[in-house]
């Protein structure tokens, strides 16, 4: 997939990731160490990344903050209680007596941010305040980052979300559940980018009352990413609806790929909105 252009104005963009590589990348250098940074097990790697014994031979740093991590590095610095791999990797850089300047702290305040949902979600505690105090005092301003980082919105991305918007399904008992999805097509009608329902499902989660959102999204052909938000202290939660369909992540945001398997959309929705209200009375 490609690098968000919302996030472009991060100085660590101007070099050439993998994400931009359109062809498999050999992991066969035992004199490298290769570093996975918020990827949750081999399937959400890079494509290439060996699963069998010749992994032994390579050296694979694994930093994360997903509590079903899948723990597939050498090392693996994995820590499902902290707030964002972005936090972990501050002190990680802190304990190696990094030198950090403010193009440095503006990444790790991105990473933090975002991962947050803006400070807001549970996963914030103190200790990411304080390391978010320390990346200010690096010279970042906290009105300049939210800025740069929230108003990014194309008017495409405004279309696309429209559509999203008309097809809300809000149900369940007290209106707890709520449901849309997006097909191939409203990307070619909006014009926006695959990358710009970023975002789509925190503003789904604003709505009164509810506690538990999937967004549907087509990305291939018979291919769609499900992605599932739901809020603390409820017997369901996005994790485990993720992991009903192969997926993962954290328990209050997660996600899955999936076939259709010869079903349309809406008879996709149909059925998570069987499998929420069947969740919901287990």
């Amino acid at each position: 997939s490609k690098i968000p252009n919302a996030y472009k104005f991060l100085d660590a963009l101007k070099y050439l990731t993998l994400f931009e590589q359109e062809q498999n990348f050999e992991f066969n250098n035992p004199d490298l160490l290769y570093v996975f940074l918020d990827c949750g097990n081999e399937n959400r790697s890079v494509s290439g990344f060996p699963n069998d014994e010749s992994r032994n031979k390579i050296h694979v740093l694994n930093i994360d903050h997903h509590e079903d991590n899948s723990l597939f590095g050498n090392v693996n610095c994995v820590d499902g209680k902290s707030s964002s791999t972005c936090e972990m990797l501050f002190n990680v850089l802190k304990s190696g007596n990094w030198n950090l300047n403010q193009k440095i702290a503006e990444c790790l305040y991105t990473g933090i941010y975002t991962d947050t949902g803006g400070f807001a979600f549970s996963s914030t505690s103190p200790e990411t305040h304080r390391i978010t105090a320390e990346l200010l005092e690096l010279g970042i301003n906290s009105g300049t980052m939210t800025d740069l980082i929230n108003q990014n919105k194309t008017p495409q991305a405004f279309l696309l979300w429209s559509l999203a918007l008309s097809r809300l399904k809000v149900f369940g008992e007290n209106n707890i559940f709520a449901v849309s999805w997006l097909g191939l097509n409203d990307f070619k009608t909006s014009g926006a980018a695959s990358t710009e329902t970023e975002g789509l499902p925190n503003l789904l989660m604003t709505l009164t009352g509810v506690k538990v959102i999937v967004l549907i999204t087509e990305s291939r052909q018979n291919l769609i990413r499900a992605s599932f938000r739901s809020r603390p202290g409820l017997k369901i939660t996005a994790g485990e609806l993720a992991r009903t369909f192969g997926g993962g992540g954290h328990e209050q945001a997660a996600g899955a790929t999936l076939n259709l398997n010869n079903e349309s959309l809406e008879e996709c929705v149909n059925n998570i909105v069987k499998l929420l209200l069947s969740k919901c009375q287990e």
